[in-house]
Order: structure tokens, then sequence, then C-alpha cells
């Protein structure tokens, strides 16, 4: 009887080296991320050389430029994605029909649902895990928490009304889409002490019209669209009859951690701080 467990033992060890001489074999993760905030996540963990795809939107870290593209956050293309081979793609709740795809290809994914502050955490634990980065991923969320009770401590005692637009048409100011409640910006403008002109709106991305930007007056508007030109985001709101217009305080800003979830939540904190001091 002795003799069995001995060998048994001896049998199981045997296994879990080969498993283990198995993985080392395999090297590192090819991954392929279908969101910026998936891209940020895994560039957070210090495994960006890791990354053989990224969606059309990934520009962060500057290193992902030159890597393939596999679609828009929308529609990625799941042919391209196949043919990089990846051990581990990134995908976002809305990915349910790729990721089954993905599966009957044998390709394994993992989902990172990134809405607000605590998916991003939640996101790098997951991938941390996943890339055997658990010590990286404890000191990013570390850093988050930081960052975030020292901008909280910053907060200033008067909260100006702001309005921050996520999307709108190019050079005017229609389809309006906003940051509503529980949305990644209303969470952030919170902590510096920003109050949302939307807070009663029960959406997290509300889409609004003209007149209901003139009932909420906001004191600052944070104008995030994805025109790149400032001086043409700034000129959309000219002659809008309200407070943040009429005293100079419309900010034109298009950081990809103000745009969408980041672990970038330091640099975040700081441009809406600076970008609603007080009118």
């Amino acid at each position: 009887m002795r003799r069995a467990l001995i060998v048994l033992a001896l049998a199981v060890l045997g296994s879990c080296g080969s498993k283990r001489e198995q993985a080392a074999a395999s090297g590192p993760a090819r991954i392929v991320s279908l969101t910026p905030s998936a891209t940020e996540v895994v560039a957070a963990l210090g495994a960006t050389a890791q990354l053989v795809g990224v969606d059309e939107y990934s520009k962060f870290p500057p290193e992902v430029a030159s890597l393939p593209k596999v679609g828009s956050f929308l529609a990625p293309n799941l042919e391209v994605i196949v043919q990089l081979r990846p051990t581990l793609v990134i995908v976002d709740d809305i990915h349910g029909q790729v990721a089954g795809a993905l599966h009957d290809h044998g390709l394994a994914t993992i989902e990172c649902d990134m809405h607000a502050l605590p998916d991003v955490k939640h996101a790098l634990r997951a991938v941390g895990d996943k890339l055997g980065k658990a010590k990286e991923a404890d000191a990013a969320i570390a850093d988050i928490d930081r960052a975030l009770d020292e901008a909280a401590a910053r907060r200033p005692a008067r909260h100006p009304r702001v309005l921050a637009i996520i999307d709108r048409e190019a050079g005017g100011l229609g389809n309006l889409v906003a940051a509503g409640p529980g949305s990644w910006v209303d969470e952030l403008l919170a902590v510096v002490g920003g109050d949302n002109v939307l807070a009663a709106s029960g959406v997290r991305y509300p889409k609004i019209s003209l007149e209901e930007v003139l009932t909420g007056d906001p004191e600052i508007i944070i104008d995030l669209s994805f025109d790149k030109d400032p001086a043409r985001k700034l000129a959309a709101w000219n002659g809008v009859n309200v407070t943040a217009v009429k005293t100079g305080h419309v900010k034109a800003l298009d950081d990809a951690y103000l745009q969408g979830p980041s672990p970038r939540v330091r640099q975040a904190l700081a441009a809406l701080a600076a970008a609603i001091q007080a009118p």
C-alpha cells in the first residue's frame, strides 16, 4: 500500500512537471485586444510586447500603432484575428457572437466589460491572473487607489456644474451624447469635485438636445468628441447661451484615458481637475 502511494505521488509530480515544461515551452501569451481599454490594461501589466493585434481605436501605448488591426470595437474581423494565432483574445460584453466564433476556432477569450472604475480594477486582476502578472496588477490597482485618495483630498469646496460631451456631429452640436450617471467621466468628475448637470438623467450615456444644454446651464463644458482640432471643437459652441460659453470655460480634450475607461486614472483625474478649475 505504502509503495503504491509513493508511486502515485511520483506520477502526479511527474505530470505537474510535464505541464510546467509544456507551459514554458509554449512561450509568452499572444494577445489580441478588441478595445482600447483592454489594450491599456495589458500595457499597465507590463505585457505590451505580448500584444500581436489590437482594434482600430487603440492608440496607447505608442508601440501598438504598428500592430495589425483587427477591426473596430463594433465590428471585429474574425478572419484577421484567427490568422494572428492568439493564445488569448480580450473581448468586451458586446462581443458575445465574436467570442463564440473564436471558441469554435479553439481560441481562448476573456471578457472584460469596461464601463467604470470597478471594471478597470477587475480587468487588471483577471488579465493579470491569466498572464501570471498578479503582482503587477496589485501594484497598478494600488496606484489607482492612491490617485483617487489624493484627488479627493484636493477637491475644492465649491463644485461647478459640468457638462461632459462624449460625441456629437462633426462641426456642429447635433447628435449630442453626454456623460451621464455611472459613466467613466461622471465617476471621475465626482472625485475631483465636478457636479454633473445630467446626474438625474438615469442613463449612462444620454443623447441630449441643445435645449437640454441650455436648461442645464453648465458652468464648465468638457468636449471630448473625436474632432482632433481643438479650435474647431471650441468654435462649435460659439453663441450658445450658457454660463460656460459666456465665461470662456469650454474645454476641448481628446485624451484616450478620458474617452474610455483606462488604468491611467492618475492622468485622467489631473486633466479633469484642471478642466473644472473655478470659473
